[in-house]
């Protein structure tokens, strides 16, 4: 790749950067001292919105990036772009084969976030079927309410995805004594499913059976709209759909109608189409909200904030640059 000009400036763009830990931002500062970059971190304490981050890419030579995007236009506004180093394991906001044209290496850290966002996944599970965002409201609203919700144990989960996230889950959801239902399209997971006890299955036998989907798959032309109205019917009444993946992987218009149908038991969902979700979801009792934090524990930032540092680091001082993926 292309080595650093004289006087790098490297743009941290993504939030947070530096609070679980401080390594990530001493690893950047010890690399700028070496090199002689400047390192610049954005005013906004949240995700960069493009009209923010087009000015600031324009003297960037590489970049920690989070979830903000990275299309065409932003990348034609960085002439001087080198190094796009993503936190966390998904790139669809990145346009690839804009990076690759105009020849900015990418990374990420695939491994990093996958505990964290596995736990979370499992949480917002349990949460959704204990309903325990209701009894929560109901005690600040001043009402003692008990609630019945459901046990999961002896209950069967279709896990869609099972990669470093979906794999996990079910390693957790196993020990719940939930029986396991997995549907992927990489070969790869038949050895994956035998190692955790899931059944590999298609979509199909995955609605058909499950009395809950969590969703483990990146954004791509073939998981964009995948829980789409004709899916969400498959699913058995009184299912919940878990999504803590990429928020265009819902139709979120077809979940909101199938709640309110009363098709659906309820939905606990981290990540939406458009972030910050302001949306109609948001006043449903029977969904569960958090806002797009499945990597966010300390283990989960600090791996992912040190692996893309280190990317950044070994580019500024001449070192190979381990996880490229462009």
């Amino acid at each position: 790749m292309t080595p650093p000009p004289a006087r790098p400036v490297v743009l941290v763009a993504t939030f947070p950067f530096g609070e679980a830990s401080e390594e990530p931002v001493t690893l950047l500062a010890a690399a700028a001292a070496a090199s002689g970059a400047t390192i610049v971190r954005h005013p906004h304490r949240r995700v960069l919105r493009p009209a923010e981050l087009l000015p600031l890419l324009r003297d960037a030579d590489a970049v920690v990036a989070g979830t903000e995007r990275y299309d065409a236009a932003a990348l034609a506004a960085a002439p001087r772009l080198r190094l796009l180093a993503r936190t966390g394991v998904g790139v669809d906001a990145v346009d690839l084969d804009a990076a690759r044209a105009r020849g900015v290496a990418v990374t990420s850290t695939p491994d990093a976030p996958s505990a964290s966002a596995a736990e979370l996944a499992v949480g917002l599970l349990v949460g959704v079927a204990r309903q325990v965002g209701q009894a929560d409201r109901a005690m600040r609203a001043g009402r003692w309410e008990r609630r019945t919700g459901l046990l999961l144990e002896g209950r069967t989960i279709g896990i869609v995805g099972l990669g470093r996230i979906g794999t996990r889950v079910a390693r957790m959801l196993r020990a719940f004594g939930c029986r396991i239902v997995a549907t992927d399209i990489d070969p790869a997971a038949a050895a994956r499913a035998d190692a955790v006890g899931a059944t590999l299955v298609s979509l199909d036998q995955l609605l058909s059976q499950a009395d809950a989907v969590t969703l483990h798959v990146p954004l791509t032309p073939l998981t964009r709209g995948l829980v789409s109205a004709a899916a969400l019917a498959r699913l058995r009444r009184g299912a919940f759909v878990v999504n803590t993946s990429r928020g265009e992987v819902v139709d979120e218009a077809a979940l909101l109608a199938a709640l309110q149908a009363g098709h659906l038991g309820g939905a606990a969902l981290d990540v939406y189409a458009d972030e910050p979700y302001t949306g109609p979801l948001a006043a449903r009792e029977d969904v569960l909200l958090t806002a797009h934090m499945g990597s966010c524990t300390d283990a989960g930032r600090r791996a992912m904030e040190l692996g893309a540092a280190r990317s950044v680091a070994a580019w500024l001082t001449g070192k190979p640059v381990e996880g490229r993926i462009v």
